[in-house]
Parts: structure tokens; sequence; C-alpha cells
């Protein structure tokens, strides 16, 4: 269940000139497990996305098969280019993984997001999307909710990590990745709570989530979706 249940990270978010510094902001979605940004720095003129790869056992070669990714507002239709870039490996380039937890980091730089921008997207401008890193947390209240959730959930304290999941559900209507709610369900299941947890599931099908689909297949594959029909 780690894998799904601890994927969003530690944040801190301090002011910089004429813009924001977020470090390990929280992420709903990626393609690698071991994946992180380890800052977002956001000016009016770039936003520069740091990205961190951890080697693991059985990572492939990493390579970005196209140099047209963009940025967006979770849902906003209008896009941000890439403008220039660190240590990216773009096709036919590719990074090598040698040694067991070898670090490998790169820089995006893209045109600026709009002022007060709360959560981004990263992607591929393509029809098939290959490389993601969706549902990018910059706002400082929802960082510390959800890091708190997790930390209370690493530590054993389930009611804890509860109450801020449920905290965080109800914080943002807007934000379209299902992570609280998956957690809210799975704690709830965990706990035998099974008429709330068929609430919180009926709440979770009533809205749309971009990951609706990944989360419920999360569930069936823990036995839970079963108990909540």
């Amino acid at each position: 269940m780690k894998r799904i249940l601890i994927i969003l990270l530690l944040v801190s978010c301090r002011s910089v000139a004429f813009g924001q510094l977020v470090n390990n902001p929280a992420i709903a979605i990626k393609p690698i497990a071991t994946l992180s940004i380890t800052s977002v720095v956001t000016n009016e003129a770039s936003t520069t996305v740091n990205i961190r790869i951890v080697n693991s056992k059985g990572l492939p070669p990493f390579t970005l098969r196209t140099r047209d990714l963009i940025i967006r507002p979770v849902s906003d239709p209008n896009t941000k280019k890439l403008l220039r870039s660190e240590k990216a490996p773009f096709a036919p380039e590719k990074h090598v993984f040698s040694t067991p937890s070898e670090v490998f980091e790169f820089t995006l730089v893209f045109e600026p997001l709009p002022k007060g921008t709360k959560y981004f997207d990263l992607m591929e401008n393509m029809p098939k999307r290959e490389f993601y890193v969706q549902g990018i947390i910059l706002d400082p209240k929802l960082n510390e909710i959800i890091t708190r959730a997790f930390d209370l959930f690493s530590k054993a304290d389930g009611n804890g990590a509860l109450n801020a999941f449920i905290e965080f559900a109800n914080a943002d209507l807007y934000f379209e990745y299902g992570v609280a709610y998956f957690n809210i369900i799975y704690l709830l299941a965990l706990g035998n709570r099974i008429p709330e947890a068929k609430e919180w599931y009926e709440k979770f099908r009533d809205r749309y989530f971009f990951d609706k689909k990944l989360l419920e297949n999360e569930l069936a594959k823990y036995g839970i979706l079963q108990k909540l029909k």
C-alpha cells in the first residue's frame, strides 16, 4: 500500500524576489516512483522546476522524447511552453543509471504561470503522454495539510491522518486529483468503518477526478472496492 499512500512529499514555502519558492511540493501523479520535484520557483519571467530521480532496482535509462513540454494550472487550457533546460536528456540522449541509489537531477524552465496558481501540471504536449508530473501543489496551506496527513500516517496515527485527509478534501473543491479521497476511504475501510467509507466513496464517484479510474483500480486491488458496493 505504501506506493499509493506515500505519494505526497514534505513542503516548505517562502517568498523570493517577485515570486515564490516552494521546496519539495506535493505531487498527485508521476510516472516514476522515485521521481520528486525538489523545488519550484515562480516569478514574473518564468517558472523553474527542478526534478530529481533516484535510481532503484530495474530503473531503465531515462529520456525525454520531446522538447514540446508544457505546464498549466490544473484544468486550465492555457498552457505555458518550455523556454530552456539544464541537464535534461532529450532523445536521442538518455541518462543511464549505473550505481544503486544514484541521484540524477535536471531543470526545466517554462513561461510564467499566472500569479496565484495553486497547483499545476507538467506534461508532454502529445496525445499519448509518457512523461507527466501532475497535481503539483504550490499552495502553502494545502501542502501543510497533506504533509501533516502523511506524517501522521507514517507514525501509525490513523485517526489523525484520517482527519487531516478529510481537512484536505474539504479545503479545496477544485483540486482534480483524488488522493485525499482515496486515503480517506482506505483508512475508513481499514478501521472497518464501512458505512462511512461508502459515504466517501459516493462523494468520490460524484466528483470529477483525473485519476479516478487509477484509484478505483487500486481500491479493487486491495479488496476495498468490493466492500463498498
